[in-house]
């Protein structure tokens, strides 16, 4: 049986943070640079995989309520349109990226430190440093922005988080300083930031952020970000993960040695609570009416289809007729990432045109291939179960009215896929096809490993994340701290 999720949890960041064990001052802030800054970033903007799909998994309530630590109005994300941006809301850098001249490098795009944010505020904040406001000229009761005191009593401009929020960001703050220490700082972080001494934050910044870290320590919402960052981009805030990490670089424990648990750290991990059965989550969604989105239209080859059309009415539209009435093209969803789940479910609406009672499926299929890149000749495909209702076979008009149908995919969980609506034609029959909307929903895999766990594998090989979630059987290659179990062994395993 394999340990209990916390002490596997600490276990495994022990040998995550291995390289920074018994280091103290500026080798541990290094080591720990070292550790922390590789980061598989996302794309900025909104969009499946980029920043706004990104916060769908960190800063997404129960509710769809989008988490704002800026403001205390309440935004939501779209459910037609879930990775979009949410009206009255930015992308905000806690860290402004005018400190780094806009450089569009890790650090513009690390979700540890980007966060949504009311567009006013931040707006008012521009890119002023953290500090405590003395005199504010802006306050949404949440925020404050003014002016207060910086280096040797200096009054400088500066922005101050709610009470409840300091901490946090504080956490930031030593983040990106960690991890981005060799940056080329100017701008306005000439006030927080010194490019001559390895702490890189001035003495008034890192005592402030100290004393609003021990005030605000970290709790759930903090960790459950830390984790849901790691997932998407494979790094760690440590200070997150460690809160006394900060005393040992800048503060009380300056002269003594990081260690972890029992070697005395201040790490105290918090198992994930189970998924009320019947969760699930969104892990793809496209209003084809809208856009194509970050679909990909190709021919077999990997060259731009024609048949494939946009149409704000009908959605994606697959008609040959115009472009000779011969097609082999491919509507290709964006790779949807299925680790930690145990099922999912593929729903999409369509319908066809001028088959005039002939069965579409002869010409028309739904695949899905773990191993797609550019050219679907290249990938490895297995058709879906798809049920073609009556109501497809035949038409009082030219077209079809719209079918929603739901295809189990449960086969594809733990692994990433592609699914693709694969359009052929001749001239005998040279048909069309039109596909309204897509969407993914992922059932989460139970999530604890101790010895009450219920696993529907328990009996076999089986690996699990560094949180105790249940993955999959096999290894992952991306990058991360795995628990393996095979043959009645349990060991750990990274995957550099």
């Amino acid at each position: 049986m394999l340990q209990s999720a916390a002490a596997a949890d600490e276990l495994l960041l022990k040998t995550y943070y291995r390289n920074a064990l018994g280091k103290k001052g500026a080798e541990l802030k290094s080591a720990m640079k070292d550790i922390i800054s590789q980061a598989d970033v996302l794309a900025y903007g909104s969009g499946q995989g980029k920043t706004w799909f990104g916060f769908y998994q960190t800063d997404r309530m129960a509710n769809d309520q989008v988490r704002d630590r800026y403001s205390n109005e309440q935004f939501f994300f779209s459910t037609a349109n879930p990775y979009s941006a949410v009206s009255g809301m930015n992308i905000e850098h806690a860290v402004a990226n005018s400190w780094w001249n806009h450089t569009k490098n890790q650090a513009y795009k690390d979700l540890h430190h980007l966060m949504p944010c009311e567009s006013r505020i931040n707006s008012s904040k521009g890119n002023f440093g953290m500090g405590r406001v003395t005199t504010v000229k802006n306050t949404n009761q949440c925020t404050k922005v003014g002016t207060g005191p910086g280096a040797d009593g200096e009054t400088i401009s500066l922005w101050e988080p709610a009470d409840k929020w300091k901490g946090d960001f504080a956490r930031v703050y030593f983040y990106m300083v960690t991890c981005y220490s060799d940056l080329s700082w100017t701008s306005e972080s000439k006030n927080s930031i010194s490019t001559s001494d390895w702490r890189t934050l001035l003495p008034w910044a890192y005592e402030l952020y100290l004393q609003w870290s021990r005030q605000d320590p970290v709790d759930d919402i903090e960790r459950a970000r830390n984790e849901a960052v790691y997932t998407i981009q494979g790094n760690r805030n440590p200070f997150i993960d460690f809160p006394e990490l900060a005393e040992h670089i800048w503060g009380n424990k300056a002269n003594e040695s990081f260690s972890i648990g029992d070697e005395g750290g201040g790490h105290t991990p918090t198992p994930e609570p189970e998924p009320t059965p019947g969760d699930s989550l969104l892990v793809l969604y496209q209003n084809l009416q809208a856009s194509a989105g970050d679909f990909a239209t190709v021919t077999s080859d990997g060259t731009q289809s024609v048949v494939w059309k946009h149409d704000t009415k009908y959605g994606m539209v697959g008609n040959a007729y115009s472009t000779g009435k011969t097609g082999d093209d491919w509507l290709v969803t964006p790779q949807i990432n299925l680790h930690g789940h145990m099922g999912a479910t593929l729903e999409f609406s369509h319908a066809v045109g001028y088959n005039n009672g002939a069965d579409p499926s002869t010409m028309f299929e739904v695949l899905v291939s773990t191993d797609y890149a550019q050219r679907p000749d290249d990938a490895t495909w297995e058709r879906l179960d798809v049920q073609w209702p009556s109501e497809l076979l035949t038409a009082t008009s030219k077209f079809t009215k719209f079918i929603t149908v739901k295809v189990n995919i449960d086969g594809y969980a733990h692994r990433f896929v592609n699914i693709a609506f694969h359009y052929t034609a001749d001239a005998s029959r040279c048909w069309a096809w039109e596909i309204k909307s897509a969407t993914v929903k992922a059932k989460p895999a139970p999530t604890g490993i101790d010895d009450n766990y219920l696993s529907p594998i328990a009996d076999e090989d089986a690996v699990f994340d560094i949180n105790g979630k249940y993955i999959g059987r096999e290894i992952p290659s991306r990058r991360g701290i795995y628990i393996v179990r095979r043959g009645g062994y349990t060991f750990k395993r990274m995957v550099r």
